[in-house]
């Protein structure tokens, strides 16, 4: 006997009540993900990188940072990922949109936890690339690095001793200089 499994919408996932463990979900090609709630360093990093990149977006006016917002990509059936961290270029007065966002984000910051595998990482970054994201940080606070995505498949892994710029975080502007020390400390 086969047991055939409904996909969900974006529009059907949204409604969904939250997870009662906690945690978050994603919907990825029609099926729900669940993941477990991040621990404390998990939350910290998320932070610290939420805030450099927010400062400076907010000081030159390009656009919104924001934590675990969803975003509805990819083409076939509905794909809505959720970021550890986001920066999105955009006229920081555009309206906020009580759902998922249609589209990639700018820049997706995804922060790998202790059981997460490099198979389903490196197939979110393809997912984020190929759905028009300019940048993907890959953050290993295990390694202490962070590898940045570009699309092309460019990808460069930095260390505690390198500094991110705006190249990097797929800002307009230069003089975004954040030492990677900074967010494992």
């Amino acid at each position: 006997m086969t047991t055939v499994q409904t996909l969900l919408t974006a529009e059907q996932f949204a409604s969904l009540p939250e997870p009662e463990e906690g945690g978050k979900m994603e919907l990825v090609d029609g099926k729900v993900v669940c993941m477990t709630p991040v621990g404390q360093q998990h939350g910290r990093r998320a932070s610290r990188l939420s805030a450099a990149l927010q400062s400076f977006a907010d000081q030159h006016a390009l656009g919104y940072v924001g934590v675990e917002i969803g975003y509805r990509i990819g083409r076939g059936p509905d794909t809505v990922l959720a970021p550890d961290v986001v920066f999105v270029e955009e006229d920081p007065n555009a309206p906020e949109l009580p759902t998922f966002v249609d589209g990639p984000p700018t820049l997706a910051v995804e922060i790998m936890s202790p059981d997460d595998r490099e198979l389903e990482v490196s197939a979110k970054v393809r997912r984020y690339l190929d759905a028009g994201t300019n940048r993907v940080w890959i953050v290993r606070p295990g390694e202490r690095t962070i590898t940045v995505h570009r699309p092309g498949g460019d990808a460069h892994t930095f260390t505690i001793d390198d500094t991110l710029t705006s190249a990097d975080a797929g800002f307009a502007v230069d003089g975004f200089d954040f030492p990677l020390r900074e967010a494992f400390r």
